[in-house]
C-alpha cells in the first residue's frame, strides 16, 4: 500500500491540503484544539510503530513524552528560555535517558521487554508525583506553562491562539512523518524490520544487533520528547496522570486499529479514534469500557486494521478491473 500511494501523491495533497483549510471552513476553537492534540499523538504514535519495526512494543515511550513535557515547562515557564531551544533539547534529553535504558532493557526478550518498560514507566510516574516538588508540582500539576513566541524586529507572535498553535503542531507533524518515513525506508529500516523477523540471523551478515536496536530506541525517544514539549504549552497543566497506562494502552489501540504493518497505520488509526472519542465522551467512565470493546472488535473484524482494509479493497478493485466480462 506504501507504493501505492507513493506513486500518486494526490492524496497527499489532498489530506494536507484539507488540513490546511480545515480551520477556515469549521472555525471552531475546541475542533483547533482536537486537532493540535490528534497531531501530537500522531507523533507520539510514529515512534512506538518505530520501535514496533524491530518487533519490540515499548510502552514506556508514554514516559519519554512525560519527561519532554516537564523538561519544557520548567526550562521553558522557571527559567525562561525559549521553546525553540528547548523543544530540540527535550528531544535530545529524552534521547540520551533512552539511550542508558536501553542497555540493559533491550537485552530482554519477548514478555520480558515489555515488562521492563512498563517498569520504567511507574518509575518515571512515581518520580514526578513523589520527587522534588517544588519543581515538577507533584500531584496537582504544572501550571501555568508559556507558551512559544516568536519576537523578531518588528515582528512578534505568541502561539497563544488555538489557531496558530493548530498550525505549529500541524507543520511539525508534517516534518516527523517525513523523517520517519525517510528512516523506514533506509538501510537502517531494512535493519530494523529483518531484526523482528529473525535478529539472530541478521548478525551473520554483520549487523550489530544491540547497536541497531539501541538507534531505534533513541530515535523513538527523541521524538515522544518533542511531542510532549509541544503538549506541555497546548494544554497549559501537566500531571503525572496524563501519562498514566491508560493513556498507553490508547496509543498501542492507535495502532491497531489503524494498522500495525503500514506505515499510515498510525495516522489512521489517531484521526478515527480521536474522532470517535469525542462522540463517546458523554458517555463518561463508559468511554474507556468503549475503547476496550473497539480492540477486540478491530482484533477480530480488521486484524490488519483500517490500512489493511483499504488495501483489501484497492486490490479487489483491481482485480475486477482485469477480470475480462
Amino acid at each position: 500500500m506504501n507504493n501505492i500511494v507513493l506513486r500518486k501523491p494526490f492524496p497527499h495533497l489532498f489530506f494536507i491540503a484539507v488540513a490546511l483549510v480545515f480551520p477556515f471552513v469549521y472555525p471552531s476553537e475546541y475542533a483547533k484544539h482536537v486537532f493540535a492534540l490528534i497531531f501530537i499523538k500522531i507523533i507520539l504514535c510514529m515512534s512506538l510503530r518505530q520501535m514496533l519495526l524491530t518487533g519490540l512494543l515499548n510502552l514506556s515511550i508514554v514516559s519519554f513524552m512525560a519527561i519532554g513535557a516537564y523538561f519544557t515547562a520548567v526550562l521553558g515557564t522557571t527559567l525562561g528560555m525559549s521553546f525553540w531551544i528547548v523543544m530540540p533539547l527535550s528531544g535530545l534529553t529524552c534521547s540520551l535517558i533512552g539511550l542508558f535504558f536501553a542497555f540493559p532493557v533491550l537485552r530482554l526478550k519477548g514478555a520480558y521487554f515489555f515488562i521492563g518498560t512498563i517498569c520504567f514507566a511507574v518509575c518515571v510516574q512515581t518520580f514526578f508525583s513523589n520527587f522534588y516538588v517544588e519543581t515538577f508540582a507533584g500531584v496537582p500539576g504544572f501550571t501555568p506553562i508559556d507558551v512559544p513566541h516568536i519576537k523578531l524586529p518588528g515582528f512578534e507572535l505568541d502561539f497563544m491562539s488555538h489557531l496558530s498553535y493548530y498550525y505549529l503542531t500541524f507543520i511539525i507533524m508534517l516534518l516527523s512523518i517525513v523523517i520517519f518515513y525517510r528512516l523506514e525506508n533506509s538501510r537502517f529500516g531494512q535493519y530494523w524490520k529483518a531484526i523482528s523477523f529473525a535478529d539472530r540471523l541478521i548478525e551473520t551478515v554483520g549487523v550489530d544487533l544491540l547497536k541497531s536496536k539501541i538507534l531505534n530506541f533513541t530515535i523513538s525517544c527523541f521524538f515522544a520528547g518533542i511531542a510532549g514539549s509541544l503538549f506541555a504549552p497546548l494544554i497549559g497543566i501537566i500531571t503525572p496522570h496524563d501519562f498514566d497506562l491508560l493513556f498507553m494502552f490508547i496509543l498501542v489501540m492507535f495502532i491497531v486499529v489503524g494498522g500495525t504493518d503500514s506505515f499510515w497505520g498510525p495516522i489512521t488509526g489517531v484521526i478515527a479514534i480521536s474522532i470517535l472519542a469525542e462522540l463517546l465522551r458523554d458517555f463518561g467512565q463508559y468511554e474507556t469500557i468503549g475503547y476496550g470493546f473497539i480492540l477486540v472488535l478491530a482484533l477480530i473484524f480488521m486484524p490488519k486494521g483500517i490500512c489493511g482494509l483499504i488495501e483489501r479493497f484497492i486490490s479487489s478493485k483491481k482485480e475486477v478491473i482485469k477480470t475480462p466480462n
